[in-house]
């Protein structure tokens, strides 16, 4: 059977990531998506705090997909294409994805995906929780890597009702295909739209900072990085960095 979303919104909570876990602990069926427009207890990935001033987009939808740990952690990817290419459609600069599951615009961060999984069962998730914020109107100015929001990059004003309707919009056909037929079933268009791929790039990892060449990423998501000793490097989670591109 098809998934169909069932949107509710509220002016204000805590985190909508937060909410949907505990109802996803007491049985809720998927396709709940929670909106909100301000979190007073907005989370990145990693722990970090996400700032979450009317007039962005902030989400959350219940899924059970029934797929395996390793196999869920990919659905970040299709997050990240579905709002590609959302953006796409609307903007003229370029849109790009970020490993893991960033999207920039014009080389700026403009969104944050965070997935969160509870309970395995059988070998399969019991259910995902995947949040989405999505600056239209505010971007916060000290960061770890650059932003901006839609508004600054010449886009249209939209709400955030409407961002959360055209975003549905992409993401539930990619989510029936990653269904079907797993990450393979979307890689090759989050490749096609991939920041660094093939360049010198930074990864800072939790207890190290490596470099070398962004050569691919794997079947499960995991980046491939070629250090300068020519060792194939996988990296499963980290905050990757581009190197600068000398002055010509």
């Amino acid at each position: 059977m098809s998934l169909i979303f069932r949107v509710e919104t509220l002016a204000e909570i805590g985190s909508t990531n937060d909410a949907l876990k505990a109802r996803a602990l007491s049985g809720t069926e998927e396709g709940v998506v929670l909106r909100a427009d301000v979190q007073t207890a907005g989370k990145g990935r990693r722990g970090r705090n996400w700032v979450s001033e009317a007039g962005n987009l902030y989400m959350s939808m219940l899924l059970r997909p029934g797929k395996s740990p390793a196999e869920a952690a990919t659905l970040g990817f299709v997050a990240a294409i579905a709002l590609g290419r959302l953006l796409r459609a609307v903007l003229s600069v370029p849109v790009q994805h970020k490993w893991p599951n960033d999207v920039l615009v014009d080389d700026r961060k403009i969104s944050g995906i965070l997935l969160e999984s509870g309970g395995v069962t059988g070998g399969k998730v019991d259910w995902l929780v995947l949040g989405i914020g999505v600056n239209l109107r505010h971007h916060p100015a000290e960061t770890l890597y650059p932003t901006t929001d839609l508004l600054a990059v010449g886009g249209p004003a939209l709400t955030p009702d409407q961002a959360l309707d055209l975003l549905l919009g992409e993401f539930h056909p990619l989510y029936e295909a990653w269904l079907a037929s797993g990450f393979a079933g979307v890689r090759a268009d989050w490749l096609a739209h991939c920041r660094g791929l093939g360049e010198p790039i930074v990864a800072r990892l939790e207890r190290e900072e490596i470099s070398g060449r962004f050569e691919d990423i794997d079947a499960d998501g995991t980046l491939l990085l070629r250090m300068n000793s020519g060792e194939l490097k996988r990296v499963a989670a980290g905050d990757i960095f581009m190197v600068p591109r000398p002055a010509a």
